[in-house]
């Protein structure tokens, strides 16, 4: 046990993570009442597929930019105002949705505005875990447990959002979410972070910033393949919340109860396969863990492209969830390991892009093959690309050396 918790031996991390784990829950319960709520009004993969492809691009061409700032300004502060701007986007889709005034078009300006804060929130946070730990050893058990408090809110946030769904409908599912930011304010503000900002950083343009951040992935190999292994694993991989109501409907014949018991059996296998991460004390092995991780959810999406039966589903969504996060995880970490501090905001940033900004595409790409081919069809394809891929990036891993940066924060920077 102190092996896996060992990160939460220091005050900020301790104030962050039950923030952190109360914001997931509600997101989490949100982002199911929208896909429930989008395909309730439309009856179309097609239209489902455009509004989740124009609602996330801001993730695709903010975030870069998003990195730079992320660099040169205060990032405690960033993070105060983006905990607000959830708060009000939470609250605003409660209120339309319960006034009876939730409109495909204002779901789709609310989800905009959204990924506008999730294209900053995302690498903000990432590039914040070296400030809340004061041993970079400890650093993958932060972002392993990060992973767990992430995949804890995806098993308990569905359930709730399927219970809601059936009980009193989507504005609850909003108002959860909105109530569920209060408390993540009052802990963000207690914490007492200092940082010592990068010279060259705070003289540089955002553009020459951006292209410092790009130029460096592109001469570093060893993160250079993980950019494109994680994008190219998005793209595939992670359409399946987009999915899962389309199959729980036409395949399943089921309602929203059904689609929570699904998306909570990935979140429980996530859930164990963060903390089978987060009791490792070293990162090797990662990379062979990565690719078995990425093959059980191959082999998930294929079994319920070919099952009609509710259970075998469920074991399978299971599958799918320990693979996600021990391939999302393990990705993170090994970057993370070998990037340079100055840097990490806009490292971190690309990494965003290639795991979120992705699924501006391929939400469009899933819900356009799923209008045309089933939802059957579209899952076992899906399947054989994400092992085939899978197979490509063990053969080049496997000759790659990862091992973290003995650098660690200033002594004047250090919290306890």
């Amino acid at each position: 046990m102190n092996s896996t918790f060992r990160a939460l031996k220091y005050k900020n991390f301790r104030l962050f993570f039950p923030g952190l784990m109360t914001a997931q829950i509600g997101i989490w319960t949100q982002n199911v009442a929208v896909s429930w709520l989008i395909y309730d009004i439309t009856k179309s993969p097609f239209v489902m597929g455009i509004i989740m492809f124009i609602s996330a691009l801001p993730l695709f061409i903010i975030t870069p930019f998003a990195g730079v700032f992320i660099d040169k300004f205060d990032k405690h502060k960033m993070l105060k105002i983006i905990q607000n701007l959830y708060a009000i986007q939470a609250l605003l889709m409660s209120v339309l949705t319960l006034s009876g005034h939730i409109e495909i078009y204002s779901i789709a300006i609310l989800n905009i505005f959204l990924n506008i804060l999730a294209s900053i929130d995302s690498p903000l946070r990432q590039s914040m875990f070296v400030l809340l730990v004061e041993d970079k050893q400890d650093l993958s058990n932060a972002i392993a447990l990060n992973s767990a408090c992430f995949n804890a809110a995806r098993l308990i946030g569905p359930a709730v959002a399927g219970l809601l769904l059936i009980c009193a409908g989507a504005g609850f599912c909003f108002l959860i979410n909105f109530i569920c930011f209060i408390p993540v304010n009052i802990l963000v503000n207690y914490m007492q972070i200092c940082e010592i900002k990068n010279n060259k950083i705070q003289t540089e343009s955002i553009t020459e910033g951006l292209k410092e951040g790009l130029n460096y992935i592109n001469n570093n190999k060893r993160i250079k393949i993980l950019m494109i292994y994680i994008a190219l694993f998005s793209f595939l991989a992670m359409t399946y919340p987009m999915l899962m109501p389309i199959y729980t409907a036409e395949i399943l014949h089921q309602n929203a109860g059904i689609l929570g018991v699904l998306m909570s059996s990935a979140g429980i296998g996530a859930l164990g396969s963060s903390f089978v991460l987060a009791s490792k004390n070293t990162i090797k092995g990662l990379k062979t863990f990565l690719s078995v991780a990425a093959l059980l959810i191959g082999i998930g999406f294929i079994i319920i492209g070919c099952t009609k039966t509710e259970i075998i589903a469920i074991l399978a969504m299971f599958l799918i969830g320990i693979g996600t996060i021990g391939t999302l995880t393990s990705i993170n970490t090994l970057i993370q390991a070998v990037v340079d501090d100055e840097i990490r905001g806009r490292v971190m940033s690309i990494h965003s892009i290639c795991y979120l900004g992705t699924l501006s595409i391929s939400n469009f790409f899933a819900g356009s093959f799923t209008h045309l081919f089933g939802i059957s069809n579209a899952m076992i394809f899906l399947g054989l690309s994400i092992i085939f891929i899978c197979i490509i990036f063990y053969i080049k891993l496997r000759k790659m050396n990862y091992t973290f940066n003995q650098v660690q924060q200033p002594s004047s920077c250090l919290s306890e």
